[in-house]
């Protein structure tokens, strides 16, 4: 399976669930006596469930992007540029939701993009201390983890899509290349710990992720890094004008 297919099935999944968070009906609710029971409708959670698969996807050829691009500074800039790019599109659909534009909701909740630009500052500051101290292994341990842990928090702090949890599953594809049980466990770890149950279902990714076979297929890098925002303001389009 070659980089064009899995970039095509994540944004297919992203844009289900998209869809879905803006078009189904999230809430019904059946009041009791001194009670509120809320139900997710089963539309509404076919079509996350179906979401879950898509940021996996995006990490796993992250990762690789890193190891086989050419420039990795040239790779953070471009990654910078399309999350500042996404960022109204973004709080259009899901912050702002047709309502009054507010500082607060445009600083509210921050696009996936950042969350992975963070995982490439991360993995690229890695690689520094990787090359610089690797052979004492107490430095090398210490710098590490506060690399992780500073990049993970600032991601929390933000409030970026997926947050520290994203971040952590981004270092866990890198950390685990190669490696399909540690990957798989470290991934499956970060979910339930650091993001939640439900994108458990994400693990499904694992599947066409384990089938790459190296290949990148046909060459549509920028169409596929406009996707993200494309799709956005044609949602918001739709739901919103």
């Amino acid at each position: 399976m070659s980089t064009f297919v899995l970039k095509l099935i994540a944004c297919v999944t992203m844009f289900i669930d998209h869809y879905t968070e803006v078009f189904v009906p999230q809430v019904l609710r059946r009041v009791m006596i001194g009670d509120v029971r809320v139900f997710l409708p089963v539309k509404y959670l076919v079509g996350r469930g179906i979401g879950r698969v898509a940021f996996p996807i995006y990490c796993f050829l992250l990762v690789e992007g890193f190891f086989r691009t050419k420039d990795r500074r040239k790779y953070m800039l471009r990654m910078a540029l399309f999350a500042l790019v996404s960022e109204i599109p973004f709080d259009l659909v899901f912050q702002i939701k047709g309502g009054e534009f507010t500082m607060a909701k445009l600083f509210g909740y921050q696009n996936v993009m950042i969350t992975l630009l963070f995982g490439l500052i991360l993995m690229y500051i890695y690689e520094w201390i990787k090359m610089n101290y690797l052979m004492q292994p107490l430095i090398f341990n210490t710098l590490g983890v506060f690399a992780i842990v500073g990049i993970g928090a600032a991601a929390a702090f933000l409030k970026t899509d997926y947050g520290m949890g994203g971040v952590l599953l981004i270092m866990v594809f890198y950390l685990f290349r190669g490696k399909k049980l540690f990957l798989f466990l470290g991934a499956a770890a970060v979910m339930v710990l650091f993001i939640n149950r439900f994108e458990l279902l994400g693990l499904a990714a694992f599947l066409p992720i384990f089938m790459y076979s190296g290949k990148r297929g046909p060459k549509v890098k920028y169409a596929f890094y406009s996707f993200y925002p494309v799709h956005l303001l044609l949602l918001w389009a739709f739901a919103y004008m």
